[in-house]
This record gives C-alpha cells, sequence and structure tokens, in this order.
C-alpha cells in the first residue's frame, strides 16, 4: 500500500519524534517546521520552529490551529538562540522533559551544537518551561567545525533510553581522530546518579564508529522479537564515503546481540530513494518506518514494518525539580 504525505496546512515539516499515550491511543508528535518558500533556498534549518501535533495513525495528523506550530521558545538571554533543531520527549513521575539541539548564534561558525533541556507538566502546554541545561561534547568528540571538513559540526539528536537501571543518551556526534569527511559517530552518555534535574552526564566512548560517513544523523536504538539490538541511523548518500559499494543512503542500521556488541559494518533498511529521511521505527505500530517526505514535506508512511520493539524507554522513576 502507498501512503500520501501528511502536511501541514501551512509549513514545511521535516524531522519528527514522538511520544505515545497508550491510555488514548494517540501519538504526540514533535516536529521541525519552516516557510515552505525557504527549502529551495537550503534556509529552512536555520527558520525552524518546533511544534506539536497528534495523529493516532500517522495517516491523519491534526496540525492544530496555529497556536501548537511553535512550542518551545528559549528566553531571548539563553544559551540556545539560533534556531532549534531535533530532540527527543520523555515521560517522567511529574511531567516531560524534551531534550533539544540549540546553537550559539555567535559562537565559533555559528554551527557549534549543544543539548538543551525543557520541562512541561504535561502535553498539552503551547510553552515549555526551558532550562538553562546545556550538554556540550567532551571526551574525543568534536568540539566545533573542522576546518576541510565536509559538512559542520555534530552533536544532535537525542535518544534517551535505559538499561539495567542507568539512563543513557545516544547523540549524533563526530569524533576528533577520524580522517576528515569519515568522522562521524553515534556518541554515549550516561547520566550521573540518574538524576535528572541536575543532569549531568558521563561521556563514554562512541556507541558505534564506523570511520566510514561524514555525519550519521537521528540515531535510534531498537529491539527484534528474538532480542537482536538495532541502531538506526540516517545519512545522505552524498556523506557515505564507503568506495567499495555505490552508496544509497537513507536509512541503516547495526544489528548485534547487545547493544554494546553492534557489529562494525552497517547495513540499508530504506534508500534515499524512497524519498523519505530521518525516519523513525514505530513500535506501536507494528514497527513501521515512518520519515518525512523530503521533496513535499509532512509525514509519511513506508509500509515497511519490522516488527521491531522499543527498548527501555521507562523514566517514571524520574522526577523534574525547578531550579
Amino acid at each position: 500500500m502507498t501512503f500520501p504525505a501528511v502536511q501541514h496546512p501551512r509549513r514545511y515539516v521535516w524531522d519528527f519524534w514522538y511520544v505515545f499515550d497508550a491510555a488514548t491511543r494517540q501519538y504526540h508528535l514533535f516536529y521541525l517546521s519552516a516557510e515552505t518558500a525557504l527549502v529551495p533556498l537550503g534556509q529552512h534549518h536555520f527558520a525552524t520552529r518546533l511544534g506539536h501535533a497528534v495523529t493516532s495513525d500517522f495517516s491523519h495528523i491534526d496540525w492544530g490551529d496555529g497556536h501548537r506550530d511553535h512550542v518551545l521558545i528559549p528566553p531571548s538571554d539563553h544559551w540556545a538562540d539560533a534556531a532549534l533543531w531535533s530532540g527527543d520527549v520523555i515521560q517522567i513521575s511529574n511531567g516531560y522533559l524534551w531534550f533539544f539541539t540549540g546553537r550559539r548564534r555567535h559562537q565559533d561558525d555559528g554551527m557549534t551544537q549543544a543539548i538543551g533541556m525543557a520541562y512541561s507538566p504535561d502535553l498539552t502546554s503551547d510553552r515549555w518551561q526551558v532550562t538553562a541545561l546545556g550538554i556540550s561534547p567532551g571526551h574525543g568528540y568534536q568540539p566545533k567545525t573542522v576546518a576541510g571538513d565536509t559538512t559542520f559540526h555534530a552533536w544532535r539528536d537525542p535518544f534517551l533510553f535505559r538499561d539495567q537501571g542507568q539512563i543513557y543518551m545516544l547523540v549524533a556526534a563526530k569524533e576528533t581522530d577520524a580522517p576528515l569527511g569519515r568522522s562521524g559517530v553515534v556518541g554515549l552518555l550516561r547520566l550521573k546518579d540518574n538524576d535528572v534535574s541536575q543532569s549531568q552526564w558521563d561521556y563514554l566512548d562512541p556507541l558505534v564508529q564506523p570511520r566510514r560517513f561524514s555525519e550519521i544523523e537521528v540515531p535510534q536504538l531498537y529491539q527484534t522479537p528474538q532480542g537482536q539490538y538495532e541502531l538506526v541511523f540516517s545519512c545522505w548518500a552524498k556523506h557515505d564515503r564507503e568506495t567499495a559499494i555505490a552508496p544509497t543512503g537513507g536509512l541503516q542500521g547495526f544489528s548485534g546481540p547487545h547493544w554494546t556488541t553492534l557489529s562494525p559494518t552497517p547495513y540499508p533498511l530504506l534508500a534515499e530513494g524512497s524519498g523519505l529521511y530521518a525516519c523513525r521505527v514505530i513500535p506501536e505500530l507494528g514497527g513501521e518506518i515512518v520519515g518525512f517526505d523530503v521533496q513535499r514535506g509532512g509525514i509519511r508512511r513506508s509500509g515497511i514494518k519490522t516488527g521491531w520493539q522499543a527498548v527501555n524507554r521507562d523514566f517514571s522513576d524520574c522526577w523534574f525539580r525547578a531550579a
């Protein structure tokens, strides 16, 4: 079955992430958007708004009447004073935490990224409380854009999960020791004392470092029904430096018996030619691959169901205390 892109009535939509409400069977979507006229100029990335929509099936989306088009706005004196990018929203005991990608407009080349955090007691708010937190790269991760590299700095697209009680974060990153154009890695952090309020993180070695990609975007972790772990990511074909094959770009994955022992060789899941990018696997929808429609904007189902399941993303024992 072929699914059409579900487009926003007013804006071009690309990357998204979500929280699933099991009680109502509703997906709360959070997404990047910009004015459609900016897309042909490549300027939409620098004029993003972060919005909130609701869907029950990714085939019909309630975008709202405009009040939810721009729900995450840092204060004027906040460090994240440039357009915000992709993130992750998790449910905790007393509400929700939103981890997002932010930039300082006048730092370095303006592309240096850090991870910020916002809080809301519920999902109905059209204004989240942005905290002062800023998680910058450390421990062998590139701190800023490297001269001569094929893509700019990467420290973005956070994804949180748990294992044996510990809370971890994946992040699209770059390593310092790799050749130019091959530095893309999936960074790994571990929360100290499981304290989301303090949100102090230990920097660990990259989860994967294939030294093949200029950048590895939107990393996520899943499990198969058989217990195998699947780390998926997106990369444009032009940023794949493998010369032994013709790169297909798009959604790719690393597999392994445990998330700490993944194969060093990725495999293709959905080629760039599908017209979808920044895809996510939706466990509540049979593990279907869903992404944004590159040409038209908006969110589109692929019809491909992996059967994959979510890893542990239960943060119900965590409590946020405002500073």
